[in-house]
């Protein structure tokens, strides 16, 4: 089977579905190609220079195709249409490579409907995923105005039906994508599967031998951080939107109390969301690292928590052995039954509490053995593959 997969940018450092997934589908046998624009990740945010720059070099990289994990990836040139992205010669690209199977990464975006007006044409079977969560959608927490709701409005009734009308299934990421792409972007509720992302557990794993164990002591000694330190791990941005300030501020309340906590905060940020983290007492910041650099420091680490919204690198630490803590107000609450727990969202005071709760060895060993299990068995990204090539196949029957 021939599958074409698009997303509207590409980082080859970083740890995103469009990274993993294309990789899965080809180990399982079948020709896959990713099309995507020459531009990176997050590369028309206005603080790309200063967040992404330092790690993932230019905004722009050079188009052209080459093999990357067993798969094609084809960059083709970015061009702005009315304030969004669109990729140049996407459907020239499509037309040549005569796909079987077509699937969007995303509902909003214009090379979603260019590949849904391009089916007729074209003849492949088109699917669509929905990566939006309640949690940065305005309207599906009852906020947002009159403007925005007619705006949404109209969007449902025609780019929404027209994308509903040509795919075969929408993939939301969780129930409460799901709910945003039923009630509010246009799609019929038989269409939609939700399906989560996933995580590459040939990869990310827990500590197995001696070389790992030695690898966390190193790591720990580099940053100062004593064995018996409970090492609590955030990555990803760091800005107020995250919110990794508050988990800063539980560290320190710990270790004014003589506490054994220490914080570990892997990524980039504007400088004064930085130093903030830096001032509270037992932090410490290090910048972003390629996404397979970063199993090392989960591994090095106790604890992952992320204090606000949902991020894909909690099912990595998840997947090496670490308990979570997470945000109450995110729906993906799969990700830590059995191997985390909640704190009540911004409340600094509560999430010293939750911390406290998982100051037991006993206690995160035993959820991280459970958490890294139910990665392996239901979130690998080799299953949920297996999963998309059964609706695939049966599209095509």
């Amino acid at each position: 089977m021939k599958i074409v997969l698009i997303s509207d940018w590409h980082s080859e450092n970083m740890g995103y579905s469009d990274n993993f997934m294309p990789k899965a589908l080809a180990s399982l046998g079948h020709e896959v190609h990713l099309v995507t624009s020459n531009g990176q990740v997050y590369f028309n945010s206005p603080s790309y220079k200063d967040i992404f720059e330092p790690f993932l070099g230019p905004r722009f990289v050079k188009c052209g195709i080459k093999k990357v994990d067993g798969y094609t990836l084809h960059r083709l040139p970015y061009m702005e249409y009315r304030g969004r992205v669109r990729i140049r010669g996407l459907f020239a690209k499509l037309r040549s490579l005569r796909p079987d199977v077509v699937q969007a990464g995303e509902f909003i975006c214009i090379s979603t409907y260019e590949t849904a007006l391009a089916k007729p044409i074209l003849g492949y079977k088109l699917f669509v995923e929905c990566h939006v969560h309640a949690s940065v959608f305005p309207l599906a927490l009852r906020r947002g105005n009159m403007k925005e709701r007619l705006k949404l409005a109209i969007y449902k009734s025609t780019a929404g039906r027209l994308v509903n009308y040509m795919c075969e299934k929408c993939f939301p990421i969780s129930s409460d994508a799901a709910d945003v792409a039923i009630r509010f972007l246009g799609m019929q509720k038989d269409k939609v599967t939700v399906r989560p992302l996933g995580v590459d557990t040939s990869f990310f794993k827990p500590i197995s031998d001696e070389s790992s164990k030695n690898e966390r002591s190193q790591i720990r000694k580099k940053f100062g951080f004593k064995e018996e330190d409970v090492v609590c791990i955030y990555t990803g941005r760091i800005d107020k939107s995250k919110d990794p300030l508050c988990l800063a501020k539980a560290i320190g309340r710990l270790v004014e109390q003589g506490k054994p906590f220490r914080g570990l905060f892997v990524g980039n940020g504007l400088q004064g969301n930085v130093d903030a983290i830096k001032e509270c007492p037992g932090c410490t910041v290090h910048a972003f690292v390629p996404t397979k650099e970063l199993v090392s420091f989960y591994r090095a680490s106790d604890v992952g928590v992320w204090p606000k919204q949902e991020s894909t690198s909690q099912l990595d630490a998840a997947a090496c052995g670490l308990p979570l803590i997470l945000s109450n107000r995110v729906e993906v609450k799969e990700r830590i039954n059995a191997n985390g727990v909640l704190y009540e969202e911004g409340n600094a005071d509560d999430l010293v509490s939750k911390l406290q709760s998982l100051s037991s060895p006993e206690c995160r060993k035993k959820m991280g053995e459970s958490g890294a299990r139910k990665m392996q068995n239901s979130f690998s990204w080799e299953c949920i593959a297996k999963e998309y090539v059964k609706d695939y196949e049966t599209s095509l029957c």
